[in-house]
């Protein structure tokens, strides 16, 4: 069961990261600020592949991001990381460096110049995190030896920390939404609550609808909650989007596979024959990994 909700886990935040301008406008909200007066945003690339290797898999999904210095063109990675634990692992940037030097090696192998990596760790759990210096995991030996230890820093963003007021400082609609889906704080009821105070869903297109119905998708899957209430808030939305979550939300009452769940029972999977009506390809768990 863990297995396939990391895998809707890490589906929906790739879905989400993939759209240039959510992703440009996810770096302008939460980069630091130094960061952001160095790189050209609107530079950015979405790259294809990822740089993790086969051991590196059971820890991590990345994606990557490839930005222009402003002053002198160099270029940038940014790798986006999204941690499969359950739990905070203290171990994270021992990981994190193997996957950069890793990377770096290869490059050099291929007689390539080698791009500084940004890492940036997104965290969705629900439990507290404060991510552990390397020198952290050494504190039995003198400041005299951990000054020889290869440190690095890294953006930290966990997903449970953001605040209502900052979510609602961001100004683009899209973003607003996915961070919301994301947050594993903000139940359903929350989050269909979130779309009816945007009125601006009216003007929304195909694309972002098929996203929205995605996100509710997911936290059907995710969380538990109330059938009554989500019915009378989904019908309230504006139409057509209230039209999209309410067949999307019949078609896997039909197919019973998440009933269970949503009276509060752990119970069920999403398998095989809602792809047709949630527009997606083949098997729905299998498409989402």
């Amino acid at each position: 069961m863990f297995d396939d909700i990391q895998n809707f886990h890490d589906k929906i935040i790739k879905e989400t990261f993939s759209k240039p301008a959510l992703a440009k406008e996810y770096f302008r909200q939460f980069l630091p600020e130094k960061l952001k007066e160095l790189i050209d945003i609107e530079s950015m690339t979405i790259e294809n592949g990822s740089y993790l290797s086969d051991d590196m898999r059971e820890y991590f999904a990345d994606l990557l991001f490839k930005f222009k210095l402003k002053h002198t063109g160099e270029k940038l990675v940014i790798s986006l990381l999204f941690e499969h634990k359950a739990n905070p692992d203290k171990h994270v940037l021992i990981q994190i460096g193997h996957y950069i030097f890793s990377q770096w090696v290869k490059e050099l192998r291929n007689k390539q110049k080698i791009i500084p990596i940004v890492p940036m760790i997104y965290y969705q759990g629900k439990k507290e995190w404060e991510v552990p210096k390397i020198t952290n995991l050494f504190n039995a030996y003198p400041e005299e030896i951990l000054k020889y230890l290869p440190t690095f820093d890294y953006i930290f963003f966990a997903i449970n920390t953001l605040t209502k007021q900052q979510l609602d400082e961001v100004t683009d609609v899209m973003l607003m939404i996915a961070l919301a889906g994301h947050n594993p704080n903000m139940d359903l009821v929350s989050l269909i609550k979130k779309l009816k105070d945007i009125k601006s869903l009216k003007r929304i297109d195909e694309s972002d609808r098929n996203f929205i119905k995605h996100i509710f998708v997911y936290k059907l899957w995710t969380s538990k909650t109330n059938k009554k209430e989500v019915l009378s808030l989904v019908k309230s939305l504006p139409t057509p989007l209230n039209h999209d979550i309410m067949s999307t939300y019949d078609a896997i009452k039909k197919e019973g596979k998440l009933e269970g769940k949503l009276e509060g029972k752990l119970e069920g999977k999403l398998e095989g024959k809602l792809e047709g009506k949630l527009g997606l390809k083949g098997n729905l768990k299998q498409n989402w990994k």
